[in-house]
């Protein structure tokens, strides 16, 4: 038996193993909203620093703070995707992936709003029932009353209660201050009335889980998480996908991915 052939012969000593090209991770949802997270913070502080510089009295200390914190991001972040995957959009990145951008894309503009849409009983059975899908069917209804750039998931609650559906869903949405918050809930949420001539058996408030719910969005890579925790079980009961996202979401979320990414390598 003849020996084995020396895999590299550099150095002093020839070496068996061959080497390995380093271990890489999958950018999932959750690292996805970490790394936006340090991309769109500093490109918070180089605005800030842009209007600073601008002052005719300049307050130095303070930009020397910004563009030293902005260093230390920066190698933060560099550290955090070091060995994360950041293949092309549009034909390597990951399903799952690509709407965690689609959420952390809309998220970054001035009126988005995180939101959990909860649906009346004849609302959500109309949505299991559509023909097209219950994703397009609320996404149409959602549009009827001018909220046109969102992306959400639906999700079914592990919840053996009847009282109200166990089909809702989460997401986030530009939605102006001012809007009607009681026009979403006569649409996807009317309030249970089981004693009219017409009975409805609608949503009933218990507790603290309102029927709609908008808050600003404080840290959208959490809200990423919490919106997905459901989804493969969500998936499995539909047999379909439990996800939509609107042209523009989708859009902004490649175009934070694709700056993101750039950033990274840089």
């Amino acid at each position: 038996m003849t020996d084995p052939k020396p895999t590299n012969t550099s150095g002093p000593f020839p070496k068996l193993a061959a080497l390995k090209a380093p271990a890489t991770r999958r950018c999932t949802p959750a690292v996805a909203g970490i790394l936006a997270g340090f991309y769109t913070s500093q490109k918070k502080n180089l605005a800030v620093l842009e209007t600073l510089e601008l002052e005719e009295v300049k307050d130095q200390a303070r930009i020397d703070r910004l563009k030293a914190n902005n260093e230390d991001l920066r190698k933060i972040a560099h550290s955090y995707a070091s060995g994360v995957s950041l293949p092309d959009w549009k034909r390597r990145l990951s399903a799952d992936t690509k709407r965690a951008f689609s959420f952390l894309g809309l998220a970054t503009t001035s009126d988005a709003k995180a939101f959990t849409f909860r649906l009346g009983h004849e609302t959500a059975d109309a949505a299991l029932a559509a023909a097209k899908g219950s994703t397009d069917y609320l996404s149409t209804l959602i549009r009827k009353i001018g909220i046109t750039h969102l992306a959400f998931v639906t999700e079914f609650t592990d919840s053996k209660s009847v009282e109200n559906h166990p089909f809702h869903i989460h997401g986030v949405a530009r939605i102006p201050d001012g809007f009607s918050i009681q026009s979403i809930e006569e649409l996807l949420a009317p309030k249970q009335d089981l004693k009219s001539a017409h009975p409805m058996k609608g949503y009933r408030k218990r507790g603290k889980n309102e029927a709609v719910s908008v808050t600003e969005l404080q840290t959208p890579g959490a809200w990423v998480s919490y919106t997905g925790k459901e989804i493969d079980f969500t998936a499995h009961r539909l047999q379909s996908g439990p996800d939509y996202a609107s042209r523009s979401a989708t859009l902004a979320g490649r175009e934070l991915y694709e700056a993101m990414r750039t950033w990274l390598r840089s």
